[in-house]
């Protein structure tokens, strides 16, 4: 059986959404998407209106103001028509990859205009500028939009994970797409990058965003991302212990 026929993408709430803005924030480099993401959708206030769900994922509920949920969930915001998917788990390449489609084909459901993909950037020195966001554009009517927002474009490089596949669908479906990147520390989450990303966003989308918060809790949100992984790490050790002596 194909992994696209054990993942759905589950809405929990029919809304009549047409056009929207689709934001996407992954795990990826200093896990700059997923911060930038999920911040969004919590000073909006967004509606959780539904989820991703596959057993390919792990097998993780997350803990969130005395609630439960899911660890790729999707929001939506009425007054700016934004939809975001967030998550706080990383995913292989693989389920990436098909993952997109199934994101591709919601997007094409709600008639939306364009998809912004948050991401970080792998820093080439030690005094990176965490501060300046760059963009990689599907189209040039995007790469006009960047330049014009005082975006830098790069023209060569890679980009991999969620991020990278869900640009390649962008392109294949013919969705207005581009990726919003700051250099970014590798090792630990960069609360500063994300917040940069979001700064940036929000001039484009002419929507003020607090990142004040963000930025004061980068160090909260280091020490609860890194406990979540090491809680999957703890997790595979032990699915493989059964494997190999069970």
């Amino acid at each position: 059986m194909k992994i696209r026929d054990r993942l759905s993408i589950r809405l929990i709430k029919n809304k009549k959404i047409t056009g929207p803005t689709f934001v996407i924030g992954f795990q990826g480099v200093g896990l700059v998407g997923a911060m930038a993401a999920q911040h969004l959708a919590d000073h909006l206030k967004c509606e959780l209106i539904g989820h991703i769900e596959s057993e390919y994922l792990p097998p993780i509920a997350i803990l969130d103001e005395n609630s439960v949920t899911f660890p790729i969930r999707v929001y939506y915001n009425k007054q700016y028509n934004l939809v975001i998917i967030s998550s706080e788990v990383p995913v292989s390449g693989e389920f990436a990859f098909e993952m997109s489609h199934d994101i591709l084909e919601l997007i094409k459901e709600f008639k939306a205009k364009r998809m912004f993909v948050l991401e970080g950037l792998v820093g080439r020195n030690e005094e990176e500028d965490r501060t300046k966001v760059y963009g990689v554009p599907t189209n040039e009517e995007m790469k006009k939009f960047l330049i014009k927002n005082d975006v830098k474009i790069i023209k060569n490089g890679a980009i991999l994970g969620v991020a990278g596949s869900m640009l390649l669908m962008g392109v294949e479906y013919g969705i207005s797409s581009c990726a919003l990147m700051a250099e970014s520390h590798v090792e630990v989450p960069d609360a500063l990058a994300a917040s940069s990303i979001l700064k940036k966003l929000g001039e484009m989308l002419h929507i003020k965003i607090d990142t004040e918060e963000l930025e004061k809790k980068g160090t909260l949100i280091e020490k609860k991302i890194k406990k979540l992984l090491e809680t999957m790490k703890n997790y595979k050790t032990s699915e493989d212990s059964k494997v190999l002596y069970g």
